[in-house]
């Protein structure tokens, strides 16, 4: 099972941020002597790096052990390596191996290499030799590239988004719903396609669509709230507030910060357990069995790795201090007084509730739905449901300091832990383009992708919903690109 876990964009997340460690340590090359063979040896050594990660998969470890340097190895593990491999190779293998990359400078020095994809998107790859023969690569980092957007009027972005989205949708590309709103003014909001394609129902704004991940943010905000209220504090242990928590290590050693940060060591409920237990799951609790048993992957605190189960176990410490499940305590204490009317952890077999159903393609080529490969219901991990109007609601609750104080809501915003070109706070992603600091958190799972972005000091949402799959991150992307060359900062 996938370290990073099953959304696309949170593996490409996820990738970046272990790319990254990888590209420290080590020792670094010689420079070659001349411009010519500098060129000849990144492009040689960058198609072996690229030939390792798109080898079959039994071909893999020879690959390793005669391309990449013993140092490398013993600092990170074969078999670390080799998994990396093979979720670069899902991830971006295909468009790599169709691209015709360019040597441009790198921004820490040296030279990179750029990977433009047809889509829009890109990776630099830069690399590190060992100084003996034959050179072996000893560090490698990755890192997204921007897409390539053209500024266009603020007059224009509408009439620009609404053609962009229709191509998409035209082109088999995405379904769902798209908003970006500045302040009290709505710049673009667009739905579109199917929610249910065995009726015809189409997606509307007001469409509730599987959030996967960005249910996280909703969980640190109650933690916050309880923090605010005295209830906790973010270095208790999680045996302070579960006394009786099964694993001693988790009880014992864990802190809340540490879960809300990803750097407990606590592993995620992505498992054979999971997969059998599927249609039954609809409590924390539940989610818990999953994976409490499991060691911790690291000492806590000594470690970053991605984790769908501390916030199962946030989600249990909110149940314990407010006497309520936490469905409950995010309706009332989130989804209510941020007016986001048609948001729910609706269980999957709710005929009822209106939501998206998410489709992914089948082995055939038609779209399938994707019911059986959900739980009965989300957790506090993700897996939520909100309309695209929900978010901007959202939005505008955190504006108007509905949730939390400002001052509260940035701590929460603060980076706790670098992870390459984006930080990670409190269960929420921070980053800063040109200036411009925005905060959020992306989502996915099979049939469904999910990203939402806001820049706090502009009051500017950009919100990107889709009930298909892998779909969402690539029109965002696109979408940040565009509206921050064209909308200037005030």
């Amino acid at each position: 099972m996938s370290r990073c876990g099953m959304g696309w964009g949170r593996r490409m997340a996820c990738l970046w941020t272990i790319a990254a460690a990888l590209a420290t340590g080590g020792v670094a090359a010689d420079v070659p002597t001349t411009p010519e063979a500098a060129a000849a040896t990144l492009e040689a050594q960058a198609g072996r790096f690229w030939g390792a990660v798109l080898a079959a998969p039994a071909d893999r470890r020879a690959r390793l052990e005669r391309d990449f340097s013993p140092g490398l190895r013993e600092r990170r593990g074969d078999e670390a390596l080799l998994e990396i491999f093979a979720e670069l190779a899902e991830v971006v293998g295909p468009d790599v191996a169709s691209a015709t990359p360019t040597r441009v400078g790198a921004p820490s020095g040296g030279d990179e290499l750029h990977y433009r994809f047809a889509d829009g998107r890109g990776v630099a790859l830069t690399l590190a030799l060992t100084d003996t023969l034959p050179a072996r690569i000893d560090r490698f980092g990755l890192r997204p590239l921007p897409p390539q957007v053209a500024a266009v009027a603020p007059d224009r972005l509408p009439a620009a988004i609404g053609a962009r989205v229709k191509a998409e949708f035209e082109a088999g590309r995405f379904s769902g719903a798209v908003l970006v709103a500045r302040r009290d003014e709505i710049i673009h909001a667009q739905a579109i396609g199917l929610a249910d394609r065995s009726t015809g129902r189409p997606n509307t704004l007001d469409t509730p669509i599987n959030l996967g991940s960005i249910n996280k943010m909703f969980t640190g905000i109650a933690i916050a709230q309880l923090q605010a209220e005295g209830k906790l504090d973010w270095q208790d242990t999680v045996g302070k507030h579960l006394p009786d928590f099964p694993n001693a290590a988790i009880r014992d050693r864990v802190t809340i910060h540490q879960l809300l940060t990803h750097t407990s060591g606590v592993g995620s409920y992505w498992n054979p357990k999971h997969e059998a237990r599927l249609a039954e799951l609809d409590t924390q609790g539940e989610f818990l069995d999953l994976f409490v048993d499991d060691a911790l992957r690291f000492e806590p605190g000594d470690g970053l790795e991605y984790s769908n189960g501390g916030p199962v176990i946030l989600g249990l410490v909110i149940e314990a201090l407010s006497g309520v499940d936490y469905y409950t305590y995010i309706r009332e204490h989130v989804y209510v007084p941020a007016g986001m009317t048609h948001a729910e952890h609706y269980r999957r077999d709710d005929a009822q509730a209106g939501f998206a159903h998410g489709y992914l393609p089948g082995e055939d080529g038609a779209w399938q739905d994707n019911t059986t490969q959900l739980s009965l219901r989300g957790s506090a991990a993700g897996g939520g449901y909100a309309s695209i109007n929900d978010l901007l609601a959202f939005s505008k609750a955190l504006a108007d300091g509905r949730l939390l104080p400002r001052s509260q809501l940035e701590t929460l915003w603060t980076v706790q832990v670098e992870t390459g070109p984006v930080g990670y706070g409190y269960l929420t992603s921070i980053g800063n383009s040109g200036g411009r600091r925005w905060i959020g958190h992306d989502g996915g799972a099979p049939g469904i992708a999910a990203e939402f972005l806001y820049y706090p000091d502009e009051r500017l949402s950009i919100i990107v919903l889709a009930n298909q799959d892998n779909a969402a991150r690539p029109l965002r992307e696109w979408l940040h690109a565009l509206v921050e060359a064209s909308i200037p900062v005030p």
